[in-house]
């Protein structure tokens, strides 16, 4: 290094201590073997750091993914594998009891009033309890009690087709289950607003507006559109309330006690029906349940909430049934004997945006018995707390992570800086003075 003749002594040693550092990083194999070593503990403390980072990244990543996977996938089979289908009425004519799945008010949400992110979590947890219920339980027959949709009154015939497409993409069926849909005042709108377009465009797409019959081994359950059972004389009740005699004469044929027979489909086996329909039979309240998860009891309206005393006994008086499901109150109920003196169940809504707990029910039902489990869905308060508690969990993890990784580089740091400063002052040391 030339050095300036001309400069003060304070400052030709002050250049000289300087150079002399500058020598001993520059010329780092050419001075003493200590100072190699220390440079590769250096070099290895930094690459020991990188990779703890790394490490702590990557085990954040992995417990968000785990947090994940199970509130989205495997907390629905842990929560269902609690359930199981009723115990099995005896075989009648050796044939075994049909396994059905009911659930309702499933209120899919549409392009007025659904916001993406509501209609991707409800859709999702819905679509994800019904696929693990085919895959642990796969029911022969599986009835949806009506409000498919929060707004198919509302919806032009293109936002209708998305709308079905949805459904049956989000309740698809394995091979061997059946899948029936009720007609729902979400549907099709109550009986003031609902308009024959809006019911034939539902029949068409579900094949079922009025009042139909389906049996299965002898078990006979008939679907009524509640929205029909105003009893005023429109066309749309007129039409049920047809539909409904015609099936009340299948059935009195059935018993042997009908009139003009010859004309009239004969059943392969008489058995009570099960009326599956939206709105429930009349009660004033869930008062008269033996088992309820309303949070408060509200008085009901007729043909708002249940359907009319009158539609009640029209509908025991023309198909004497046996035991009768609903849903539209959103909450579940259990009615030992209703007004018509027989078992009915109220189902609770399906999805997380009309209820905390929904759930869905299962039955073993033969021609003469039927057993009946209700099956409780993951809690969205529950899975809400998980997600809380275990990004909790990851943060302060990574931040005491984080912050053994900060305190041994601080040590490294002034680690280095030391021997920086004592190489420097040995190399100046050994620098010859003027």
């Amino acid at each position: 290094f030339c050095i300036s003749v001309t400069a003060a002594d304070e400052t030709r040693h002050r250049i000289f201590i300087l150079s002399a550092a500058a020598a001993a990083v520059i010329l780092r194999p050419k001075i003493t073997g200590n100072a190699v070593i220390g440079g590769r503990r250096k070099h290895r403390s930094s690459t020991h750091s990188r990779m703890k980072l790394r490490n702590l990244l990557f085990r954040l990543l992995a417990g968000a993914l785990c947090l994940v996977l199970f509130n989205e996938f495997f907390v629905y089979y842990l929560v269902l594998l609690e359930c199981q289908w009723p115990t099995k009425p005896h075989p009648v004519n050796g044939q075994e009891p049909v396994k059905v799945m009911l659930l309702a008010d499933t209120h899919l949400l549409g392009p007025i009033h659904g916001h993406w992110f509501d209609k991707l979590r409800r859709e999702w947890q819905m679509h994800r309890t019904f696929q693990s219920a085919m895959t642990l339980f796969r029911p022969e027959a599986v009835f949806v009690l009506g409000d498919i949709f929060d707004e198919g009154n509302w919806v032009n015939q293109k936002e209708f087709d998305a709308y079905v497409d949805r459904f049956r993409k989000l309740f698809h069926t394995p091979e061997g289950t059946q899948l029936y849909s009720i007609v729902g005042n979400h549907d099709i709108g109550f009986h003031y607003a609902t308009h024959p377009y809006l019911t034939h465009r539902f029949g068409k797409a579900f094949n079922n507006t009025g009042v139909t019959m389906t049996s299965i081994r002898g078990v006979n359950f008939v679907a009524i559109n509640s929205v029909a059972m105003e009893g005023d004389g429109c066309q749309l009740c007129e039409t049920a309330e047809k539909e409904l005699r015609g099936i009340s004469a299948i059935f009195k044929c059935g018993r042997g006690v009908g009139h003009g027979c010859k004309s009239v489909p004969k059943l392969e086996e008489y058995s009570r029906p099960i009326v599956l329909q939206h709105y429930p039979m009349y009660r004033e309240s869930d008062r008269a349940c033996q088992e309820y998860d309303a949070p408060q009891i509200e008085l009901y309206r007729e043909r708002w909430e249940v359907i009319s005393k009158e539609s009640t006994d029209l509908i025991g008086e023309l198909i004497n049934p046996r035991l009768s499901f609903s849903g539209h109150t959103h909450h579940y109920c259990h009615v030992a004997k209703n007004r018509l003196g027989i078992e009915e169940y109220t189902l609770a809504s399906f999805s997380w945006r009309n209820k905390n707990n929904p759930s869905f029910v299962l039955a073993q039902i033969s021609p003469s018995e039927h057993t009946i489990a209700r099956c409780q869905m993951p809690v969205e308060n529950t899975i809400i707390n998980i997600y809380l508690v275990g990004g909790i969990v990851l943060v302060l993890s990574s931040i005491l992570r984080l912050g053994s990784f900060v305190s041994q580089l601080r040590i490294f740091s002034r680690g280095g800086r030391r021997e920086y400063r004592k190489l420097a002052n040995t190399s100046a040391n050994k620098l010859p003075r003027d």
